[in-house]
């Protein structure tokens, strides 16, 4: 906070000059001469005159010697070249930034996606578009759901791929249902068939889960309290394939997406929730009247 106020003490002490009137006066020292400096830039000689007097009132100094036709820096101009200079290149600089980031074939799309889907959904989709658009910048980061979600409504990334359904005010669009089952080592008493179980069967069962915030965690502790119990969770994981894994090895159950391509069930028998318990996967993007026109063409390729 206090270098906040330190930063607005000191533009409050700077002159009031525009980036313009930098230019002008930086035409004229490199030409020496107004009126060829007033045709190169395309306006009346008298206007560049005044533009120039007004720098130098504003700066308290004169920066040229003037002598008929021509002008010759002074000292105090030659000093103010180098900054005058900077500050023109800077922002330049920043002005082509925003325009690219603003330009739909060459901006930046930053995309949150779970783990779990960085293996298939966040690779086709990157796949698919770079071959559409492939100047667009696409800048990823990894994490848990419920943390993705906070970084869409904290504007620190343009839109997340996540699941469960977030009850939020953030935009949402459903790209894929997946039906939830009990996975059970394939030697285990519960798992001599594949018809549909409820949740509540496996009460006493030792869990495997994702850590707290992961979108099959939520689903896991949702599902479980509205059948009655917590579930003794005996590892958590960050991972899906790890909890997979885990589950064949015979260390406990666990709550998994049915049909997920990445997902091999091997030493595992998958049952079915019932009543039927689905896992939503879907972008989630903050509401905004001036999205920029990268992450919209972004947005609505994958919602299409």
């Amino acid at each position: 906070m206090e270098e906040t106020r330190a930063l607005i003490r000191r533009i409050r002490r700077m002159p009031a000059i525009s980036l313009r009137d930098l230019g002008y006066f930086l035409a004229v020292a490199h030409s020496g001469h107004l009126s060829d400096s007033a045709a190169t830039l395309g306006i009346p000689q008298p206007t560049l005159s005044r533009r120039i007097a007004r720098l130098e009132e504003v700066l308290g100094a004169q920066l040229f010697e003037r002598g008929g036709h021509q002008l010759r820096l002074n000292t105090r101009g030659e000093a103010l070249i180098p900054a005058a200079t900077a500050i023109i290149q800077q922002a330049n600089l920043g002005f082509g930034q925003v325009h690219r980031l603003m330009d739909p074939e060459r901006g930046t799309v930053r995309l949150d996606f779970m783990h779990s889907l960085g293996t298939w959904l966040v690779p086709e989709l990157i796949r698919s578009y770079r071959s559409l658009h492939p100047q667009v910048e696409i800048q990823l980061h990894q994490g848990a759901a419920a943390h993705l979600i906070e970084r869409v409504r904290a504007g620190l990334t343009d839109l997340a791929l996540v699941g469960p359904k977030p009850d939020t005010e953030l935009g949402w669009q459903q790209l894929r249902r997946q039906r939830l089952a009990l996975a059970l080592p394939e030697d285990h008493h519960l798992a001599h068939s594949t018809d549909p179980i409820s949740l509540k069967e496996a009460a006493e069962e030792p869990f495997i889960g994702m850590l707290p915030g992961y979108g099959t965690r939520l689903l896991l502790d949702r599902l479980s309290a509205e059948a009655g119990f917590s579930p003794q969770l005996v590892f958590e994981s960050m991972e899906l394939t790890t909890v997979t894994g885990l589950v064949s090895a015979g260390l406990g159950v666990a709550l998994l997406p049915l049909d997920d391509p990445y997902l091999a069930p091997t030493g595992i028998v998958l049952r079915p929730i019932d009543p039927p318990c689905y896992r939503e996967l879907g972008l989630v993007w903050r509401r905004s009247e001036q999205e920029a026109p990268p992450v919209d063409m972004f947005r609505r390729f994958i919602c299409a």
